[in-house]
């Protein structure tokens, strides 16, 4: 019988069999696109079947989208359906890793990248029952704040999504992405540099802050001074066309200015050392002109009030004296030794209104008695107007008038007599 068909099979056409052969090549041909779509859809895989349902799962969750747990890729979703209300996922996991996850697992919708497709992360909760899950199980998305929160965020970024042109900024992420390849150490040494700085300036905030507002304030002040100083800057344009008009006389005075620093350089070094030993012997000199400097005032306020009584005395054509007989000053006694030892500083002694008659005055001359003033009181009362005091006080006054000592007049001997006794004479 076999080699009655092969006799038939032979007896045909071969338009016949070319027929044959097309159609049966068609048959392997969509056997083997079957068998390769069920490869693909993971068919012949095991897994345990569970469901997911979520309130959305947006437009970027296709079926073979990946299902995570904790980075670890545990399963598929193997399909996505939505009924208005709510959508229900078909997950398959594969079965060596269904031990890693508990059963009250939640499950968040969540992009792989910044443009790319959604995934599922299996969620799993704190303190959860050690049951693994099972094939059939029902998982929820997850329904805490923290998942909450971060589902509307990426909900809310699509729009904004959509408004910077994902196109465009994706061409400006990977261009920067291109531009920092290979720079991460240099990058991170910046920013730990920088880290370092802003340790250091925040400390110094405060007063930073205060300096600020304090600049706002100069800033304020400048401009409401802004008219006055604009006028200034108009006026000094004025000021400057002078001086490019007058440029010959300042340039003559510079010029003088230098000859004369020259003659004054030159001077300097010729009598450098005059004038340091100048200042050197001046100083005493001025340091006691310094000690009796508060003597100053009351002596010239004397020396004015003086003026009038000057006046007075000679008022008229005459001469109006008062004489005040004091006790001549002692003679000097064995073991006296005349000196100047008086050390009581500036004193105005009663300047610019002295007392009248003057009072006794004790000075360190050197004398063994009590001083000018405190003197015995019978001393030397014997030469007092005698001949003999007239012809000493005529030869101590003829050099200073210029005439002999026989025409000096009596009234000299009147008036110098008790001063060289010690009379004080004063102004009436």
């Amino acid at each position: 019988m076999s080699v009655s068909r092969n006799l038939k099979l032979g007896q045909l056409a071969p338009a016949t069999r070319l027929r044959l052969t097309g159609v049966v090549f068609l048959v392997v041909l969509a056997l083997m696109l079957a068998l390769t779509v069920a490869v693909y859809r993971q068919v012949f895989t095991p897994a345990v079947r569970i469901a997911l349902e979520a309130d959305t799962v947006g437009n970027q969750l296709e079926p073979s989208a990946d299902v995570k747990l904790r980075g670890l890729i545990v399963g598929q979703v193997r399909d996505v359906r939505a009924d208005g209300e709510k959508a229900t996922l078909d997950i398959a996991l594969k079965p060596e890793h269904t031990a890693l996850i508990p059963a009250d697992v939640n499950a968040r919708l969540l992009p792989k990248t910044l443009f790319g497709e959604k995934y599922v992360d299996l969620v799993v909760p704190d303190g959860s029952p050690g049951r693994s899950i099972r094939a059939g199980d029902v998982i929820t998305q997850d329904r805490t704040k923290a998942g909450i929160e971060l589902q509307k965020l990426m909900n809310d970024l699509l729009p904004l999504l959509r408004t910077v042109q994902p196109a465009k900024l994706n061409a400006t992420l990977s261009a920067f992405s291109v531009a920092l390849e290979g720079r991460g150490e240099a990058i991170g040494a910046n920013l730990t540099r920088l880290e370092r700085y802003l340790r250091k300036l925040n400390p110094h905030m405060p007063a930073l802050h205060k300096d600020i507002s304090r600049l706002a304030d100069v800033t304020e002040i400048y401009g409401d001074a802004a008219p006055d100083l604009l006028r200034v800057l108009r006026n000094s344009i004025t000021t400057s066309r002078t001086v490019v008009q007058k440029k010959g006389a300042l340039k003559s005075v510079l010029t003088g200015t230098t000859t004369f620093a020259n003659t004054a350089e030159g001077f300097l070094d010729d009598n450098a050392d005059r004038l340091i030993t100048l200042n050197r012997v001046s100083r005493p000199t001025l340091a006691l002109l310094s000690r009796y400097s508060p003597e100053y005032p009351c002596l010239l306020d004397g020396l004015v009030k003086s003026e009038p009584l000057a006046e007075q005395m000679y008022a008229g054509g005459q001469m109006h004296i008062t004489l005040e007989f004091a006790l001549p000053r002692p003679p000097y006694r064995p073991g006296d030794e005349p000196r100047y030892a008086e050390r009581s500083g500036p004193n105005c002694a009663g300047l610019p209104n002295p007392d009248r008659p003057a009072p006794p005055l004790k000075l360190k001359d050197g004398t063994s008695g009590a001083g000018s003033a405190g003197a015995s009181p019978t001393a030397g009362h014997s030469l007092s107007g005698t001949p003999a005091e007239q012809r000493l006080v005529n030869s101590l006054v003829a050099p200073v008038m210029g005439v002999p000592a026989d025409d000096v007049p009596a009234v000299a001997t009147l008036l110098f007599g008790p001063m060289a006794r010690g009379t004080a004479v004063s102004v009436a």
